[in-house]
Formats: C-alpha cells, structure tokens, sequence
C-alpha cells in the first residue's frame, strides 16, 4: 500500500473522527447563536485593529488595554464559545499527537501501542 493511500485514509479518519464532529457541533452552536456569534465578530474585528496597530509599531493605550480585557472577559463569559474553544483545543491536540507519532515513526523510534491504551508505548506518554 502507497503512503499516499495511507495518508488519504488517515484524513479519512481524521475527518470522520468523533473530535472533529463535536468541535463542528460545537462551532454551529456557537454561530448560529446571535450573542454569540456578534462577539466571534467583534472581537475578530477589535483584534485585527490592535494587530495592525501594533504591525505599525504603535503601543496600545491604556483604555485599549482594558478594552481588550473586558472584551476576552466577555468572551469567556460565553458558555458557547468556551464550548467551542475547549473542543477546538481538544481536536488540536489529538493533530498533534498524530504529528507526534507520525515524527517518531519516522525516526524509527518504538511506538508500539494500541488506539485504546497508550500506556504500553513511549509514543504517547
């Protein structure tokens, strides 16, 4: 079998995998509801404003400091967001353990291990 057959079932897998489906639940959830969505949007909007201000070499002032405060307190506030954030973050981290056992593999370390229980294997621990 051809490592391009492999990688294609392994996005296969990926796309098919309970994380992704529960981050994407979680994302619609998030934007299909209106407060929710309206701060996504706002603090998008606020964040690249402070990007380019500080691309341009300019410090954020004081208020635009405590804006930027208040608006991740809003954020965070927001059960849906949050929701979306912890399965976004969780979804990240299974990639990068595939990465990981993918880098390993390459090298030749041992990663002998099952999908159930990583204990038995160094590749996950």
């Amino acid at each position: 079998m051809s490592i391009l057959k492999k990688a294609k079932e392994l996005g296969e897998a990926i796309a098919s995998s309970v994380e992704l489906e529960k981050m994407k639940n979680a994302e619609l959830a998030m934007m299909n509801d209106s407060e929710a969505s309206n701060l996504v949007a706002e603090f998008n909007n606020r964040q690249r404003f402070f990007i380019e201000l500080s691309d341009k070499g300019e410090e954020l002032t004081a208020e635009q400091l405590t804006e930027v405060e208040e608006m991740e307190k809003r954020v965070m506030d927001n059960e849906l967001i949050v929701t979306f954030f912890r399965k976004q973050q969780n979804f990240e981290r299974i990639l990068e353990e595939i990465n990981d056992i993918i880098a390993r593999s390459i090298a030749g370390d041992n990663l002998e291990c099952d999908d159930e229980d990583c204990s038995s294997c160094d590749g996950c621990n």
